[in-house]
């Protein structure tokens, strides 16, 4: 019976902190696009590119906004280091914004490794924080143009096939496509999603576990029989 009032009223202790407040939830997606001039809006780098190279969106939905900087990783076999970083901005929920793959993205040999292998492809990344603006936690988010598929494989002139690498013009090894293979590709889409949580919740459950050890030990104490 003890045992029970003490459930009872740790229950009641984190019944109304637990029910105070959902978390609130986020998506963020990435959508990869090779094309004759940027399809997305909101182009925030200035970088010079041949009249179709690879571009991507970065867009937020839900209830979060994110706040820092937006960048890529892209160490082309043959031209060097490709790679952007934004300053600082900030993406509200329905806020999207885009960046262009220096020159033409699909003709310098691949990205973030040696030519004509397999490799990571063009890196993207947020870093930052996420806020739904009363609870806020860091973001870290780095994904690679690889790993962002269309669902929908292509074999190019190569005999190689794939439905990722995009912003490459389609070809895993990073050989140049034609610009008509390129251009016609799906795009690509990668999408993350999570809530930020609310920092009272932990602080409730570990105050819950305390009562409830600490009601474990006295009754333990009182039950243990005395020595003669």
């Amino acid at each position: 019976m003890e045992k029970l009032a003490t459930f009872l009223a740790v229950l009641c202790f984190a019944w109304p902190m637990a029910t105070h407040a959902a978390p609130s939830g986020y998506t963020i997606t990435i959508t990869t696009a090779y094309a004759n001039g940027d399809p997305f809006p909101n182009r925030i780098d200035s970088v010079y590119t041949q009249p179709d190279t690879g571009f991507f969106q970065v867009a937020i939905s839900g209830e979060a906004t994110f706040s820092g900087v937006i960048g890529t990783i892209a160490v082309s076999a043959f031209a060097g280091d490709l790679s952007f970083c934004s300053g600082p901005l900030v993406l509200a929920p329905g806020d999207s914004v885009s960046v262009a793959i220096r020159y033409d993205s699909s003709s310098v040999g691949g990205f973030n490794g040696p030519a004509y292998f397999y490799r990571p492809g063009v890196e993207i990344y947020l870093s930052g924080s996420l806020s739904d603006g009363t609870n806020t936690q860091s973001l870290n988010l780095l994904i690679a143009d690889r790993d962002i598929h269309s669902g929908i494989w292509r074999t190019d002139q190569f005999n190689l096939s794939s439905d990722s690498f995009v912003l490459q013009g389609g070809d895993p090894w990073g050989f140049d496509t034609d610009n008509s293979f390129a251009t016609s590709l799906a795009y690509g889409v990668y999408a993350v999603g999570g809530t930020v949580p609310e920092p009272g919740s932990l602080a409730t459950l570990a105050g819950a576990l305390v009562v409830l050890s600490s009601a474990r030990c006295r009754s333990r104490r009182r039950l243990r029989p005395r020595r003669a």
